[in-house]
């Protein structure tokens, strides 16, 4: 029987050929968007995971990059109970580097802190290894320590310039964290970020908090929540990673919902070459049953023949969305193609294909055989 079923597949190559590019083209897009966005997740814990401490930022402040908070803040927050370091830290995109749009516009940033607070403070919270160079010393101006990424698209080196927004910064390391998304950073000292900027002497963008103890981290939280909740909001790194997480598995949703979107244009697609195919075989099916099919075999034969174009639409899908995944690697984009990922997705692709199958079954399987040979 799946013999035969494989054979009447083929009866028709060009409708079935696309009936399986539905599949195929279905599961290759939830390989590929799923792969990035857990991609782009293991970036972000491995950025977090080295890093620890206190964030401090305006309370209505959707992203660093455009935070601004008066550095009056600075000593307030010096003043809570379990506090050691305040570092106020200037983030910004920059417009230019070697005076040309940066490579990566969102993905590049330029980090400016207190160099003075940072060799006060046991760790800012930006841990890495120095690949070459050296780290900053408290009394550092116009100079930069770049990340691996920074490094290799811009083909600098320990004692080069970079240039940020016409302004030249020497290099003084380059180091690396394990992650994409730290390693396109550019450090240097919070007055040459404000200046190559234009930031306001009197404003950060948010500060980083040493803790005297690492393990009381939530409670200095909670103690700065309390005492200036209704204009700042303070953060531990692991809260970060949380809220991240669950941006991340909102976007995973809405992938999944656009992939069973596109699951349900090839359902429709594999119905309408499955009731073409019985149709076009009425007087044989007739002769099937006549000569003893009974209609749970009518119906299997139907469902073999869907289920396999699920099985091969799920085969290619997996193999394309498996090499496009690793593909994006050349433009710089972090993919994770997991076990589950592409059982799933296969599998997924066969229920669709069976699934698809059974209302024609049902329709084969109720013809009568007289009327069926006696049909022109």
């Amino acid at each position: 029987m799946l013999k035969m079923s494989l054979f009447n597949l083929f009866r028709h190559k060009l409708r079935t050929i696309l009936s399986v590019l539905g599949i195929v083209i279905g599961v290759a897009s939830l390989i590929v968007l799923v792969s990035l966005v857990d991609g782009f997740r293991g970036d972000i814990e491995s950025a977090f995971s080295s890093a620890q401490g206190v964030r401090v930022v305006p309370v209505n402040a959707t992203n660093p990059v455009f935070g601004s908070m008066d550095d009056s803040w600075i000593n307030k927050i010096s003043q809570v109970n379990g506090v050691k370091t305040v570092i106020p830290t200037v983030m910004r995109i920059p417009r230019s580097i070697d005076g040309e749009s940066p490579l990566n516009a969102q993905g590049t940033r330029v980090v400016g802190q207190d160099l003075q607070k940072v060799a006060q403070a046991s760790n800012n919270g930006f841990d890495g290894e120095l690949l070459s160079g050296r780290t900053f010393n408290a009394d550092d101006r116009g100079v930069a320590l770049i990340g691996k990424q920074i490094q290799d698209d811009y083909d600098k080196f320990v004692g080069s310039k970079i240039k940020i927004n016409g302004k030249s910064l020497r290099v003084i390391g380059v180091y690396t964290t394990g992650s994409d998304f730290l390693d396109g950073s550019i450090l240097t000292s919070i007055e040459d970020l404000r200046e190559l900027s234009d930031f306001p002497d009197n404003k950060v963008s948010f500060l980083v908090v040493e803790v005297v103890n690492l393990s009381d981290d939530s409670k200095v939280v909670k103690m700065i929540n309390l005492l200036y909740g209704d204009d700042i909001k303070a953060s531990t790194v692991n809260d970060f990673s949380a809220q991240f997480s669950v941006i991340l598995d909102s976007i995973t949703l809405l992938v999944v919902v656009i992939a069973s979107i596109a699951s349900f244009v090839a359902a429709i697609s594999i119905i309408n070459t499955m009731l073409m195919s019985v149709l076009e075989r009425f007087k044989e099916i007739g002769a099937l049953k006549a000569v003893g099919w009974t209609n749970d075999d009518i119906v299997k034969m139907v469902l073999y023949e869907s289920g396999l174009i699920g099985v091969i639409g799920g085969l290619f899908g997996v193999i394309l969305g498996v090499l496009a995944s690793n593909s994006l690697i050349i433009f710089g984009l972090e993919t994770r193609v997991t076990l589950p990922l592409v059982l799933g997705s296969f599998f997924g692709a066969v229920f669709v294909g069976i699934l698809a199958g059974v209302y024609p079954a049902i329709n084969a399987s109720r013809l009568d055989p007289i009327d069926a040979l006696r049909s022109e």
